[in-house]
């Protein structure tokens, strides 16, 4: 198993694209805190073992006009391809968001908006143990085992809410006053 940068570095990684994509935007943005996120990867893209994360940022920006939001993701594109990333999805013009990753170091960026006049900007790492190094019990653990289907619960025996019917007396019963007549 290979060892990744620390999850700390991944942190500092992950601010410092968001801050540098930030700085193409016009003097008037502000950054807000959206989402900060450490993620289990729990279904790798890589096969790699589990006990990595993934960390991630976004931010709310604010202070940009919305009739501008095309030019704002122009730019943000053009930092990207000048800083060896690949747009991966590029939604626009049906959607305002793009998707790209870093052919490097596997980090990930988006830029999404939305015809409320938000505008957002997020960072992803690629999974990353905790300290850089795999953890012991990831180089310990086995295989995990495939659950096994639990046998079928048995039906409940049900008992009778009554008593059976006599069939020697079923045809001589009296259906219409209630009662029995021999």
């Amino acid at each position: 198993m290979k060892p990744t940068i620390t999850e700390q570095q991944a942190r500092e990684k992950v601010e410092a694209y968001i801050q540098a994509v930030f700085a193409v935007l016009p003097g008037s943005a502000q950054r807000k805190p959206f989402t900060r996120n450490r993620s289990e990867c729990a279904d790798p893209t890589d096969d790699g073992p589990q006990g990595r994360f993934e960390i991630s940022a976004t931010y709310e920006v604010t202070g940009l006009e919305p009739a501008k939001f095309a030019e704002y993701f122009d730019a943000v594109v053009g930092w990207w391809t000048a800083h060896d990333f690949k747009v991966l999805t590029d939604s626009r013009p049906r959607d305002q968001y793009v998707f790209a990753r870093n052919n490097a170091d596997a980090f990930d960026m988006s830029v999404q908006a939305n015809d409320l006049g938000k505008f957002y900007l997020g960072a992803t790492s690629p999974c990353v143990w905790p300290n850089g190094t795999p953890e012991p019990q990831a180089l310990e653990a086995p295989e995990p085992e495939r659950p096994v289907a639990a046998p079928p619960v048995p039906e409940p025996v049900r008992k009778p809410r009554r008593a059976p019917v006599d069939d020697e007396d079923f045809d001589r019963t009296n259906w219409t006053d209630g009662g029995t007549s021999y």
